[in-house]
């Protein structure tokens, strides 16, 4: 598994920070999609195993508008909700089923906002302060967030294997150990002051950028056990298959959902205000 892990990241991590780096942003625009896109198919393959069968049309399409919304500025984020609604209610009065209708109306709702706001808006909405600020501090934003959070993960699981002897919440993870959880915080905003050293120095002082890793690692890990939360629910162990040794694509990114957002309203209200 360790090396599965490996060779997947040597792939992987070199594709994301070429397009996070490429000076034209459709790159990384097309890879947030698509990567948003697969989530909510992999979301909805775990709804359809607790029983919301009628629900990945709704999804998907909702989840992709919120992008949608971050490219398009005349396409408000509240308009999009609002569909976003609509569609839910809509897409269950057409298929007639009212006894799990409730809970598919609000599980739509769930993954929409779940992933295509939380996470695919939100990417793209750091991609583009490059504009907004007329220089590279989104690009760099991303590579801070990327760092943070999957040098913690890697750290948390390959010391939590190594050293970890504690549960952190077997019910939710039980490979999550507190040592684990402990050495993903500390290497992960390590990582952060590199990448602030590196690329940063001039945007923001060393107290926010600490202060920016140590938040940043404890959301990732509330985002890492609130992907969890759905996966026992659905009882499955991974959301997917496509990512040799880390599941699927929500698994891979389900540390981002949360972690972006933070990132992005620290820096306008903390940070650029």
């Amino acid at each position: 598994m360790f090396w599965k892990r490996a060779v997947s990241c040597a792939i992987l991590i070199p594709i994301v920070i070429f397009a996070v780096q490429w000076s034209d942003p459709r790159l990384y625009f097309a890879l947030v999609i698509g990567v948003t896109f697969l989530m909510l198919v992999e979301f909805s393959r775990l709804c359809k195993s607790i029983g919301m069968t009628e629900i990945r049309v709704a999804v998907v399409a909702s989840g992709i508008l919120f992008c949608a919304s971050a490219l398009i500025d005349r396409l408000a984020v509240e308009f999009v909700l609002a569909l976003t609604l609509f569609l839910a209610f809509a897409f269950q009065i057409l298929h007639r089923q009212i006894n799990s209708a409730f809970m598919a109306i609000t599980t739509t709702i769930t993954g929409a906002v779940y992933i295509g706001w939380m996470f695919g808006y939100h990417l793209i909405l750091l991609r583009k302060l490059n504009a907004s600020l007329g220089e590279s501090v989104g690009s760099e934003l991303i590579l801070f967030l990327v760092v943070v959070t999957w040098c913690g993960d890697t750290a948390a699981y390959i010391l939590g294997r190594w050293l970890g002897k504690h549960k952190l919440i077997p019910q939710i993870s039980p490979g999550k150990t507190v040592e684990g959880t402990i050495a993903g915080l500390c290497i992960g905003a390590i990582g952060g002051l590199v990448i602030w050293h590196l690329l940063l120095e001039e945007m923001f002082g060393p107290v926010h950028a600490l202060g920016l890793g140590i938040l940043l690692g404890i959301v990732s890990q509330i985002s890492d056990l609130s992907e969890s939360i759905v996966k026992r629910t659905a009882d499955a162990k991974d959301s997917g298959t496509l990512i040799p040794g880390h599941g699927g694509f929500l698994d891979r990114c389900d540390s981002l959902i949360f972690s972006a957002p933070t990132l992005y309203y620290y820096f306008q209200y903390a940070i650029h205000a």
